[in-house]
């Protein structure tokens, strides 16, 4: 069975992993544990993540990109990577020593695709759905991550939608009505799709718009049920993601 069933993806966390960047930080500070950088970087995205959607809900929409770099100081600062006395108040990432930032900043466009999203990509793709990645990133970023992860010609199988288009952050929920708009879908207009995440946060307004939902367990492990809700299914990662999805679409794997 061949199905056009459109499946759209979270990007980063979902489809590419943080590793890079928490190799880079401990590239730049030489003691810091496995542990700890996982920390670390967590929290960085975390925080850009909260700063990203507070500046949209209040009228000032500004690139994620630009939000993770003007945020890195405070973080390094926050978890006593540098002495509070090398920074002031006013300090910015222009002011911040730049040998301390650079290169973990240069990973927002090297991240490493999670290895179960090329089996997930083929297989998906092979029985004709319909795969858009919808990003809080940069549009030619996010491009960029899927064709070197994918390679071009994959890559160029997949439909592409970001938050900068209309400039409103997820989990704003126009956000998910724009991208049912970019899968061909009007408002109003029956709905049949999935929406795959490993954020429960994105999960709960996509399913509110209309998407069946999966969730990926390999960053927030938990579906917390009594705030967010059931999602549709629960994957231990991609590849397995697509497997229920077929599965439940009818289609043989």
């Amino acid at each position: 069975m061949v199905s056009r069933t459109p499946i759209a993806f979270d990007v980063l966390g979902t489809c590419f992993s943080l590793d890079p960047a928490k190799e880079a930080l401990r590239d730049v500070f030489k003691t810091v544990s496995d542990a700890q950088a996982e920390s670390v970087i967590q929290d960085w995205f975390h925080s850009a993540q909260r700063d990203f959607t507070y500046l949209s809900m209040n009228g000032s929409y500004t690139p994620i990109g630009q939000v993770l770099k003007s945020t890195l100081p405070r973080i390094l600062l926050m978890h006593s990577l540098v002495p509070a006395s090398s920074a002031s108040p006013s300090t910015t990432l222009s002011t911040f020593d730049s040998s301390l930032t650079d290169h973990i900043i240069s990973t927002l466009t090297a991240m490493r695709p999670r290895p179960s999203l090329s089996p997930c990509s083929d297989l998906l793709l092979s029985h004709d759905f319909c795969l858009l990645a919808a990003t809080n990133g940069a549009l030619e970023t996010t491009r960029g991550l899927f064709e070197k992860g994918l390679g071009k010609d994959v890559a160029d199988r997949w439909e592409y939608f970001s938050t900068d288009e209309a400039r409103v952050a997820k989990p704003d929920p126009s956000v998910y009505v724009n991208i049912w708009k970019k899968l061909g879908v009007e408002e109003g207009a029956e709905k049949e799709g999935w929406f795959i995440a490993a954020h429960t946060w994105d999960l709960f307004p996509a399913k509110k718009a209309g998407f069946k939902t999966v969730f990926v367990t390999y960053e927030e492990h938990l579906v917390l049920p009594d705030l967010f809700g059931e999602p549709d299914i629960v994957a231990k990662d991609l590849e397995d993601a697509a497997k229920q999805i077929i599965e439940r679409e009818g289609a043989q794997a």
